[in-house]
């Protein structure tokens, strides 16, 4: 199972990413913040979808996702990105170790 987590955290961030590059308005933020949260997303996409190992892009998207917490404090959207940091952290952490095992 978390073998499959990056691939499809790859396809949501691309899904996301273009979606705020393509309308930044969607949040009520400032639209060139916005554009590049998406870009970063989009940066992320190749390596989650097909890097190898995909382990060190999920350590990059939760280091992205803890910048964009810290951009959003102190909004609700703050908490989301925070608990995905977590989430993609911890996913990376295990693809690490067991790509040591």
């Amino acid at each position: 199972m978390i073998e499959k987590m990056p691939s499809q955290v790859g396809w949501t961030t691309l899904a996301i990413g273009a979606a705020l590059v393509a309308k930044p308005d969607l949040l009520d933020l400032d639209p060139t913040a916005v554009r590049l949260i998406g870009l970063s997303d989009l940066v992320l996409v190749p390596g989650l979808l097909k890097g190898e190992p995909r382990w060190p892009w999920m350590i990059a998207r939760a280091s992205a996702n803890l910048a964009v917490a810290a951009y959003l404090h102190p909004r609700p959207l703050s908490k989301v990105m925070l608990a995905l940091t977590v989430v993609d952290g911890g996913t990376g952490l295990a693809l690490r170790q067991a790509a040591r095992a």
